[in-house]
């Protein structure tokens, strides 16, 4: 794995069932599956995407990049698809489909020499460390909760 030269200089990690969507609303969907296939058989999933959305506009200094479990069968171009609300910021996933999902990101982060970076997700038994920047969603409301939402607004307005 090589690094990434398109990254912006700020990371977001975003996983996506309980951070963009309750879990319940991709219940019964067995992989693989097309993003059209997705979006038209499971339409209340990423219905927070736009909070997301909204939340970037104007920080063109941010790259969002996918810790989901979806990076396992989803290509990042089918990701791109799916997430086309953030796609100016959009960069990809973790890739590493051998590692959990923390020893991923600590992988990504070694590789790009990332400083600056928050974790969304939304089950905190993923990570065995001291995460200062994982921000834990309740998976029902995602980052529609307002703390989260409010920590998320906080880091893209702060400057390092």
């Amino acid at each position: 794995m090589t690094p990434n030269p398109r990254l912006k200089r700020r990371i977001i990690f975003l996983d996506i069932d309980g951070v963009l969507h309750p879990p319940k609303a991709i219940a019964g969907a067995k992989p693989p599956l097309t993003p059209k296939q997705i979006l038209l058989g499971w339409p209340d999933t990423f219905k927070h995407l736009h909070l997301l959305a909204n939340l970037l506009n104007g920080h063109g200094d941010i790259s969002v990049v996918v810790s989901s479990s979806w990076r396992l069968f989803l290509s990042d171009t089918e990701l791109h698809e799916l997430l086309k609300p953030i796609e100016n910021w959009y960069e990809g996933s973790i890739g590493k489909p051998g590692l959990g999902r923390e020893e991923a990101i600590r992988e990504f982060i070694s590789l790009n020499k990332i400083s600056d970076f928050i974790i969304l997700d939304d089950v905190p038994a993923f990570f065995k460390d001291t995460w200062t920047n994982l921000i834990i969603c309740p998976a029902e409301e995602g980052i529609s909760n307002d703390y989260v939402h409010s920590r998320i607004k906080a880091w893209i307005g702060s400057t390092p």
